[in-house]
This record gives C-alpha cells, structure tokens and sequence, in this order.
C-alpha cells in the first residue's frame, strides 16, 4: 500500500477565473471543474492559453481564493482547454468541505515497479521547483522519495513521460540543480524522475544526504 498527499473527488462545478492569458489579456469566464481536491481543482473549457505558474482567481459561489497554473493541456490533445490549479492561500478551501475527503492520507495500492533501481532511495519530504523543457514558469512540487539516481515527486498535473526538465531541490539549506527526464507518471500522485546530468559536488551532496537517512533508519 501507499499513500497520496492529498486525497482527489470528482466534481462538476462552476467557478469563475479571473486573471491574464499569455498574451497579456484579460481572462474573465465560467468554466467547470473536472476533479477537485481542498487545495486544486483540474479545470476545463479554458478559452485562450495560460501560462504555467500564472496566478489566477476563482470564485465558487460566494468563496474566491488565488490558485497557480500548474499544467496546461497540449493544443489539439483531448486534454487540450484543461488546467491543473494549486492553491496559493492553502488557509483557505473555496469547496463545500462538508463533501470533500478528509485531509487524512488516502490509501492505494502501488502500480508495480517498471524498472529495477539502480541506487536505493530513501523516504523524505523537500521542497523543490521543476523546470519543464519547452514550458513556461516552473512549477512547485514536493520531493517525496530520492537517490543519487532520481527522485518521485508528488504533483497534480503530471509533465508528459519523456519530458525533459530541471529540478531544483533543497537539502540540508543548499540549493541543488541536476537535469532529469520523466520516466513514470501516476496520474493523482505524481511522478518519477531520473536524473540524467548534475556536477560532483551535487553527486556527493546528494549520497551524503541520502546515507544519513539511511544511516539513521538502521538505528
């Protein structure tokens, strides 16, 4: 079994975004959502493109709050006029909690494993940024499981497989920059990474960083 961060519901509701296309002009429309969860809201019907990381408004009868665009739809795809939205004031959920999941962990069970790793991975929970090859803004994820070798990071609007990116992660108070690819994607929890490029000095960061952990666990 395992868990996702936060647990998703179907939904079709109406909201109202506000905010400003790649282009510069003003959005204002009603659209419905597809899923929601108390922190994002997949969106469909968007006329007009948005840019990844853009802050928009939604308002959902009488509660509005400020999302960012975390993933947008491929024109001329079935997913194209789709948006994947994150909170940006998580003080405040604009759905009618009473029909919402509970903020518990929401149990799964685990697709199996495509691929032998190669390094062991280790448990964790860092902030990072991802840098999406040929995409706009970065978008703000969490780093859930890492090696030397790659990383899984939780994520609503999931990069396409074989997308080339950059992560940026935080361990122990230092910024870290390796080059990776999409290698598996799980649409509601996120997404693995391998790491294809980062200097020596990031290599060794990161096995120090992840034989403490281990060095702990064996205690």
């Amino acid at each position: 079994m395992g868990k996702r961060r936060e647990p998703r519901m179907q939904a079709r509701l109406q909201v109202r975004i506000a905010g400003n296309d790649a282009s510069g002009r003003a959005l204002l429309r009603m659209v419905p959502t597809r899923n929601i969860s108390r922190q994002g809201a997949l969106l469909e019907g968007i006329q007009g493109k948005l840019k990844l990381g853009e802050i928009i408004a939604i308002t959902y009868k009488n509660s509005r709050a400020r999302f960012q665009v975390t993933w947008v739809g491929d024109a001329g795809t079935e997913r194209a006029g789709q948006i994947g939205v994150q909170t940006v004031e998580p003080e405040k959920c604009i759905w009618d909690t009473t029909t919402l999941p509970p903020m518990a962990a929401d149990m799964y069970t685990a697709p199996p494993a495509k691929e032998r790793r190669r390094h062991r991975r280790v448990q964790c929970r860092l902030g990072a940024e991802l840098h999406i090859e040929g995409a706009q803004g970065l978008v703000r994820v969490e780093v859930t499981n890492l090696s030397v070798g790659g990383c899984f990071v939780e994520m609503s609007a999931l990069p396409k497989e074989k997308s080339r990116l950059k992560l940026i992660v935080w361990v122990n108070d230092s910024k870290l920059a390796v080059k990776g690819i999409v290698v598996n994607r799980r649409p509601g929890f996120g997404t693995s990474i391998k790491f294809t490029e980062m200097t020596e000095e990031v290599h060794e960061q990161l096995r120090r960083f992840v034989q403490s952990l281990l060095g702990l666990r064996g205690r």
